[in-house]
């Protein structure tokens, strides 16, 4: 019987495994490094309030904007004061964010931020991250085992853990952060991985599940022509001073407004560029971008490239709060897998990464060994649908 049984091997599944007490025993049941998931793929950064003229009221605000106002408040503000405790967590597992002259954390202005709030390492900042915390769990007790067939269940609705090919594995608590569903859409940023895999098993199982309607596009993918995973522009160029044009060479759309504002905007163009041959030190700030570009036979250092939107991130998912609790017992999602209401309809830059290693680590935080976790995990399952958004984050929400 183990103590927690984690289905996903990303920043989300990596960290409630690494915030579980010494001794407890943790199994993560994951496709692979053949299919990697969309963790290392993200860039811009991971949204936290460290900076002198931020705080968690702003960083609040600015993603309930972003989320057009149908975000769950009391979730959005729960998430963002744990921003400066989740970026010091992460340095003291080995992250090594990126510093300014002044040796203060550097910050990326992106899309929805009234100030810049992206902590980063370069423009690999997932890749950063799941580097750190997979040298860290080396030192932990985890067992890791192949990809996950299906939940399993008993009579009063409680789960009970996780069947694959390789056997059944108990546990007094279950969670889902397998990711999102972008690959199941032919123009993607994504990884070929997401493919809602954990998600299907949640609702299979029964569990509640909510805002399955919103996708959200990333405006700034590569148009190479690709009819499957294309490269990231990550925003964090537009917050460095790149430009849109569009086919007459105008600019028409404030490049930092929020994701669906510039998404909508580009759609509305016959063709639409990204210049970025202004910004100093690019090939030093942006090597991920300029080795993928550049792969695919463009150079943003010499020409403007062109763009247009892709399916990025999967705001909907398994209705849960922000400790990850689902309407199932014993049964945990968390990270893109998981709907709490933190997103509404279009998550902010940067909150993907912060609620996944909150969210996580709090699941983890709370697994205790054999004797506890079954005092701690055997809740009452959430009224989701039922209660009110105040006291129950994964309600259903509807768009404006």
């Amino acid at each position: 019987m183990y103590d927690l049984v984690i289905v996903g091997g990303g920043i989300a599944g990596l960290c409630a495994a690494l915030a579980a007490p010494e001794g407890a025993r943790i199994v993560v049941i994951d496709k692979g490094e053949a299919r990697a998931g969309s963790s290392p793929l993200a860039q811009g950064g991971i949204a936290a309030a460290v900076g002198p003229e931020d705080s968690p009221d702003l960083h609040a605000a600015d993603t309930i904007k972003a989320g057009a106002g149908i975000c769950d408040e009391k979730t959005v503000r729960d998430i963002c004061a744990e921003g400066p405790r989740a970026i010091a967590w992460l340095q003291e597992l080995g992250c090594d964010f990126d510093r300014g002259a002044d040796g203060d954390l550097d910050r990326a202005r992106e899309g929805g931020q009234t100030v810049a709030r992206s902590v980063h390492w370069r423009d690999a900042t997932g890749q950063e991250i799941v580097r750190a915390l997979r040298n860290a769990v080396q030192s932990r007790n985890v067992q890791r085992v192949s990809a996950a067939a299906a939940l399993l269940m008993v009579a009063d609705d409680r789960c009970l853990g996780v069947g694959t090919a390789e056997g059944l594995f108990e546990g007094h608590a279950s969670l889902i952060a397998t990711g999102g569903a972008g690959a199941l859409w032919g123009r993607t940023t994504n990884a070929p991985g997401a493919t809602a895999d954990g998600i299907v098993l949640a609702m299979r199982a029964g569990a509640q599940v909510s805002d399955l309607e919103f996708m959200q596009f990333h405006p700034t993918a590569l148009d190479d022509g690709s009819p499957s995973q294309r490269i990231l522009l990550t925003e964090a160029l537009r917050g460095e001073g790149a430009t849109l044009h569009n086919e007459a060479g105008g600019r028409f759309v404030d490049e930092l407004a929020p994701r669906h504002v510039v998404t909508r905007a580009i759609l509305e163009q016959a063709s639409v560029t990204l210049d970025c041959r202004q910004i100093p030190d690019l090939e030093e700030r942006f090597p991920t971008v300029i080795a993928g570009a550049r792969a695919r036979g463009f150079d943003p250092v010499t020409t403007p490239l062109p763009v247009s939107p892709a399916a990025h991130y999967f705001v909907g998912g398994i209705a849960s709060d922000a400790y990850g609790r689902t309407s199932i017992a014993e049964l945990f999602a968390a990270g893109e897998s998981a709907a709490t209401g933190m997103h509404g309809a279009n998550r902010m830059a940067g909150n993907s990464l912060l609620e996944s290693v909150v969210v996580g680590r709090r699941v983890g935080q709370a697994c205790g060994t054999a004797d506890r976790g079954k005092e701690w995990f055997g809740y009452a399952p959430m009224s989701l649908g039922l209660a009110s958004p105040e006291s129950s984050p994964g309600t259903q929400r509807s768009a404006p």
